[in-house]
């Protein structure tokens, strides 16, 4: 398979400190992808930086110019203190979507089988006006408008199995039925960030596209891919999405110090095969994820070489 791996060295910028979503995940991620020797068999893609024009597919003006002046200006925090400023983070944001974009584009043309985009800050928690959640521009969310309003897709899945309900993705489809987004996530009552019932379920012209399964915490990895193939697994079949995108986030690894589940590399292992053969069966094998959260280095990039060698694998 012809894997595109896009990263690029501006991520690194977006300087956080010592908070967990830092530049040392990427760092990690490169580090055992090089030592394993997968980084060499993969197509290396440095991405571009998004226009303004592409970023306001979804985002609002405001929400642009205050993430550009807040990190011209020095801000350490915006919107919340959990979304953290540096001098690079604007810039780093936008070559985030930039990258995204081009994968897409890469994938949907056949000029790569499918794609891993191990960018930050990730995006699944951004909204249309606001940051939130470590997130400033929603990544996939950008990626699923693009592919539906610039390429002509019909049906655009987004599987998230970050361990924290992609609130910003949800909120900007839920009335739509041309992109279903689907996410197994820790309970809501109990984890950030307090969204993704199971009630919620799509409105409008969007009622049933959105599906929301929450698992309580301390679930392992039997449990959690037993619900996925009698929960999940039936309605992405269902659907016959002619692309698939996936919101990667490894937090619900057992090792991870932001939530409370407890699944190993076999569950992401699976679940990356799963959303492989379901694209390979209904979207001519157009599939493409897009790193979200994942905390603890050591798991989070032998999560990610799992990921990577089931994508990467001829079937």
């Amino acid at each position: 398979m012809n894997t595109g791996f896009y990263t690029n060295p501006i991520y690194l910028e977006h300087d956080t400190g010592s908070h967990p979503e830092n530049a040392n995940r990427l760092r990690a991620i490169q580090e055992k992808l090089e030592s394993e020797g997968l980084l060499e068999r993969l197509i290396l893609q440095s991405g571009r930086s998004a226009t303004s024009q592409e970023i306001k597919l979804l985002h609002s003006e405001k929400l642009i110019s205050a993430v550009e002046a807040a990190a011209e200006s020095g801000a350490r925090t915006l919107h919340t203190p959990d979304c953290i400023i540096s001098a690079q983070t604007f810039n780093a944001a936008a070559h985030a979507v930039g990258s995204v974009l081009d994968g897409v584009i890469e994938v949907a043309e056949r000029r790569l089988d499918n794609a891993f985009c191990a960018v930050r800050p990730p995006g699944h928690h951004a909204e249309n006006d606001s940051a939130m959640g470590f997130c400033f521009f929603n990544n996939i969310a950008l990626a699923a408008e693009f592919l539906t309003r610039e390429m002509g897709f019909k049906r655009v899945l987004i599987f998230d199995f970050d361990v924290h309900h992609g609130n910003g993705t949800q909120h900007f489809f839920e009335e739509r039925a041309d992109i279903f987004f689907a996410s197994i996530h820790q309970d809501p009552r109990t984890s950030f960030p307090g969204t993704g019932f199971a009630h919620e379920r799509g409105s409008g012209g969007g009622a049933g596209f959105t599906l929301n399964v929450p698992v309580p915490p301390g679930m392992g990895d039997e449990e959690y891919l037993q619900i996925f193939y009698d929960q999940v697994q039936p309605k992405l079949e269902e659907y016959k999405p002619d692309f698939v995108l996936v919101s990667a986030g490894f937090d619900a690894h057992r090792d991870d110090p932001l939530a409370s589940l407890n699944l190993t590399e076999r569950t992401f292992r699976e679940l990356t095969r799963e959303l492989k053969q379901l694209a390979e069966q209904y979207a001519g094998g157009r599939i493409m994820s897009l790193l979200e959260g994942g905390y603890d280095l050591n798991a989070l990039s032998s999560c990610v070489q799992e990921h990577l060698l089931i994508l990467h694998a001829e079937d």
